[in-house]
């Protein structure tokens, strides 16, 4: 719901479709990797477009979870 928010309507579709726990992540945290689908019926979206998109949506869940994006 957080990342539908960010994105608006042009979000189309967001799932999880992976979970990992483990030293990695540290204890008491879990790692989730996400599929984001971008669409507007107005036009095409750039690149840049699914960048800023994307950016909300990393930054809403940062701020309401205390996410962080791996790289």
């Amino acid at each position: 719901e957080a990342a539908r928010e960010a994105a608006g309507p042009e979000l189309s579709e967001f799932r999880v479709f992976d979970e990992y726990r483990g030293e990695q992540v540290g204890a008491g945290k879990k790692s989730l990797a996400f599929a984001a689908e971008f669409q507007s019926p107005d036009r095409t979206l750039s690149d840049e477009d699914a960048a800023g998109l994307r950016a909300r949506i990393v930054e809403v869940l940062a701020e309401r979870f205390g996410a962080e994006l791996r790289a």
